[in-house]
C-alpha cells in the first residue's frame, strides 16, 4: 500500500465523520445533501483500468477527482450552504479533501468512513439505505461476502470460477499466505491464461457464474468482464475474494484444504483481544517495523497493546504458553501466517491470525463495528 494511503487519521478532528448508518439516517432528515465522489472519472464511472475499484457510486453523485479539487475550489463554493457527503474508495482521498475544505472554511459537510470498497461489503442491518443509494454501470454484478454465501446456499447451477494462479489453488505456493484452500467445486483457470482458456466455460453461458481471486487483485473483476463480454448472461464477482471467505464463519462452510489456523479480520480481532484476559499477542513484522523505525515511514504504525515481535527465526527462542489451547493472535503478513502454522503444528489449537496492522487500523476508523480497534494499538507516533 502505498504511502499517501497511509495518512494519519488525526486530522478527522478537523471535520465531522459518519458510518454507513449514520449516512442513511442523514439523507432521510436532509434535503440539501450534495454526495461529492472525489475518485478519478474511471472509478466513478466503473471504467478504471484498475478494475479493483470499479464498485459503484452514490446516486446523484457529482465527480471531482482529487487532483483537480484545489483548482476547482471556485466551483465548490455553489455547495458551501448546502450539505457535503465527501467519499472516495477507501476513505483516504475523502480525508484529505476533508481537511482541505476544513482549512478552506467549509463547515457543513461530512466524512464517509470506509468509502465505496466499505459500503459495498455491509449488510442491509449494517447498510439499511443500501439498495437505494449504490448504483454501478457494472455488466457483471459485485457481490460482498454475505451476498456470496447467499447465492452459494441458493443457487444449485452456479458454477464458481477461481482465477488465481494454479499453484494457490493447488496449495502449493511458495507463499504461506496464498495458501488458504479454495471454493468447493470450483473450477481453476488462472488469469493470466483466462482469454486463451475461456472456451472450456462456453457450455456455462446460460448458467449463473460467479468469479473469485484471492482478493481485490483486480484478476477477477477483469474475468467477470471478459465473461459478459463473451456471452455469459449471468456474471457475478466476489468482492473481497477467497480473504472474506476466510474470515466469516458462514463463508468457512463453502471452502476447503483452509489453514489448520483460525483467520479472522479486524472485527474479529477486536472481539478476541476484549475478552481474552490471558491472551499471547505476537507481532510478526520485521523488527524494524515493530520499532517504528522502518525507512519507510508509512510502516511505521505502531503496535497493538502487549505484542510481543516474534520473527520465524526467532520463535525457536520463544517461551511459548504452557496451555496448548491457550488464545494466541498473531498479525503481521506474511510472517503471519508462517508462524501460525507453526505454532499449529506444534499442537496449539486456538491460534489466531490477522493480516495486516494497518487493516486493523483503518477498520477502527472506518468500520463501525471496529471503533475500539484504535484502543488497542500504541506507539503510534501520532498517526492518530
Amino acid at each position: 500500500m502505498g504511502s499517501f494511503a497511509q495518512l494519519p487519521f488525526k486530522s478527522d478532528s478537523l471535520y465531522k465523520t459518519i458510518f454507513a448508518r449514520d449516512f442513511c439516517k442523514l439523507v432521510q432528515e436532509k434535503s440539501d445533501i450534495v454526495f461529492l465522489d472525489v475518485r478519478s472519472a474511471g472509478e466513478f464511472s466503473d471504467t478504471s483500468a484498475s478494475t479493483s475499484l470499479n464498485i459503484g457510486h452514490l446516486k446523484g453523485a457529482i465527480n471531482i477527482g482529487i487532483d483537480s479539487m484545489k483548482k476547482n475550489m471556485t466551483t465548490m463554493e455553489q455547495y458551501q450552504n448546502k450539505t457535503l457527503v465527501i467519499y472516495c474508495s477507501h476513505s483516504q482521498r475523502s480525508r484529505r479533501v476533508s481537511k482541505l475544505l476544513a482549512e478552506s472554511g467549509f463547515t457543513n459537510f461530512y466524512n464517509l468512513n470506509g468509502g465505496m470498497s466499505s459500503l459495498t461489503q455491509l449488510t442491509e442491518k449494517e447498510f439499511p439505505c443500501k439498495q437505494e443509494w449504490v448504483q454501478t454501470n457494472l455488466p457483471y454484478k459485485n457481490l460482498s461476502v454475505q451476498e456470496a454465501i447467499a447465492l452459494y446456499a441458493k443457487e444449485k447451477k452456479l458454477v464458481i470460477v477461481d482465477v488465481r494462479p494454479a499453484t494457490q489453488f493447488a496449495l502449493k505456493d511458495s507463499a504461506a499466505d496464498r495458501n488458504i484452500g479454495r471454493v468447493k467445486g470450483a473450477i481453476n483457470i488462472p488469469y493470466v491464461k483466462f482469454q486463451e482458456r475461456i472456451g472450456e466455460l462456453n457450455a456455462h453461458k446460460n448458467s449463473p457464474v460467479l468469479v473469485y481471486a484471492t482478493g481485490s487483485d483486480g484478476d477477477a473483476a477483469r474475468a467477470a468482464s471478459q465473461l459478459t463480454a463473451g456471452g455469459f448472461k449471468t456474471v457475478y464477482h466476489l468482492l473481497g475474494g477467497i480473504d472474506g471467505l476466510l474470515t466469516n464463519a458462514q463463508g468457512l462452510l463453502l471452502l476447503e484444504h483452509t489453514p489448520p489456523f483460525h483467520c479472522i479480520d479486524a472485527e474479529q480481532a477486536v472481539n478476541l483481544l476484549k475478552r481474552s484476559r490471558n491472551l499471547t499477542v505476537y507481532d510478526a513484522r520485521p523488527k524494524a517495523e515493530f520499532e517504528n523505525k522502518d525507512e519507510k515511514f508509512w510502516k511505521n504504525l505502531g503496535n497493538i497493546k502487549n505484542a510481543v515481535n516474534v520473527g520465524v527465526s526467532s520463535i525457536a527462542a520463544q517461551q511459548l504458553p504452557a496451555d496448548k489451547k491457550a488464545s494466541i493472535l498473531v498479525y503481521g503478513n506474511p510472517g503471519a501466517f508462517v508462524l501460525s502454522k507453526m505454532l499449529s503444528d506444534k499442537g496449539y489449537t486456538a491460534v489466531y491470525t490477522m493480516d495486516s496492522l494497518y487493516d486493523f487500523i483503518w477498520s477502527g476508523f472506518n468500520i463501525e463495528s471496529c471503533k475500539e480497534a484504535r484502543n488497542f494499538v500504541v506507539n503510534h507516533d501520532g498517526l492518530f
